[in-house]
């Protein structure tokens, strides 16, 4: 028999408590709307232990990975392409994906764009110009480079992705996504659990940015998690353009906690967009009425969470440690073998967590930054790791 999992079980039974309201409201007793009372209070506070103890495990350090069987060998003098997205978690993983290069003996090219349709389009088509072994990509819509995706694979070059909005081996051309929407689903879950540990007043706001159809899934995996643990939480969604980063959104966000002084805890689907956040909150005097977490930030979300401004916690993305992943993978791949994978460490409504694919998942707070300026590591000395699996150590 398939065991269900507590979440599902959980709204299940929540279900089921309300309609046994909905009947004694139609002329049950006094005494059996009490204890239907009861038994809907313990649901809910069963739901939020849960999510408490996860943020509890999350919040710890990390000290080791997973990668699963190391590649069979490792062929020699590859060319990786390299395509950034135009947001700086793009240029992060880039950090990592050309040292693991450089430490390979390969060669490294790259390019950029704009994340739009005709920018990734052209930034596909100057990958297949190039004839590498393999291209890396961040996760834009299939339907923009389909027609170079299909011309990659007709010239069997393997295309390795992340925050596709797809499994950890979407096919159809891309032989790997590093980031999946389990992932996604699973960061907002982690999010909601944070905030809802951390909202005093139970009032949260959810700012979205659905260019990114993976940030979709990070709100999906949110409403699902404040559904089960925080019914009556009261919960706004906004969402906003890359364009209103750093330009609208700070004075949005001012605007929002002006005209609701209940409001004290704000999710940003993505850790960029707090740009300018902080500093607008200063100005009008905010700064300590709400507090915020994000997930997939670098150092400038590190630095507001280190100094007290704005951001307690970050669900953290270890940038650079996935670019080594991802040429580990692409390892795997031009050496005729398959994408080893570890073992999920936690599932939630059917969606694995990060571990599955060899990356590490914590909450950091200002105690588990010890450099702001540097971008979270994961796993101390990780490189070392992945040489060993290289035999070039």
């Amino acid at each position: 028999m398939k065991q269900s999992h507590p979440l599902m079980v959980r709204r299940m039974f929540a279900l089921s408590v309300a309609g046994l309201l909905a009947l004694t409201a139609c002329g049950g007793s006094d005494a059996d709307n009490a204890a239907s009372d009861t038994t809907a209070a313990a649901t809910d506070s069963s739901a939020a232990d849960i999510a408490a103890a996860r943020v509890t495990k999350y919040l710890q350090t990390i000290t080791e990975i997973d990668l699963g069987e190391a590649p069979a060998s490792v062929p020699e003098a590859k060319t990786v392409y390299y395509i950034a997205c135009s947001v700086a978690v793009c240029a992060e993983i880039q950090v990592g994906v050309e040292a693991a290069v450089k430490a390979l003996g390969w060669t490294f090219k790259s390019t950029s764009h704009q994340d739009t349709p005709e920018t990734v389009a052209a930034a596909f088509d100057a990958a297949i110009a190039a004839k590498p072994d393999v291209v890396m990509s961040s996760g834009n819509p299939r339907e923009w480079f389909a027609d170079q995706l299909a011309t990659l694979q007709g010239m069997n070059i393997p295309v390795i992705s992340w925050s596709l909005p797809e499994g950890y081996e979407p096919g159809n051309g891309i032989a790997a996504n590093v980031l999946s929407a389990d992932d996604y689903y699973f960061y907002g879950v982690l999010m909601a659990d944070y905030a809802v540990a951390n909202s005093p007043n139970k009032n949260i706001r959810f700012v979205g940015l659905p260019v990114f159809p993976v940030l979709s899934l990070v709100q999906q995996g949110f409403n699902d998690e404040i559904a089960a643990i925080c019914p009556d939480c009261k919960v706004e969604t906004q969402e906003v353009a890359i364009s209103d980063i750093g330009v609208n959104l700070p004075g949005q966000i001012v605007s929002a906690l002006q005209a609701d002084p209940a409001l004290d805890f704000i999710v940003y689907a993505f850790g960029g967009m707090m740009y300018g956040v902080p500093d607008a909150l200063d100005a009008a005097g905010l700064i300590d009425q709400a507090k915020a977490v994000s997930q997939a930030g670098g150092p400038m979300n590190f630095d507001f969470i280190k100094s007290g401004r704005h951001q307690l916690g970050e669900v953290a993305l270890a940038s650079e440690l996935l670019g080594w992943r991802a040429v580990d993978m692409a390892v795997s791949l031009l050496s005729g073998g398959t994408i080893s994978k570890a073992p999920a460490s936690e599932m939630i409504a059917g969606h694995a967590d990060i571990g599955l694919n060899g990356l590490p998942l914590q909450i950091l707070q200002a105690d588990t930054i010890e450099d702001a300026t540097k971008l979270w590591p994961g796993v101390v000395g990780f490189q070392d790791k992945f040489l060993a699996r290289w035999g070039k150590k």
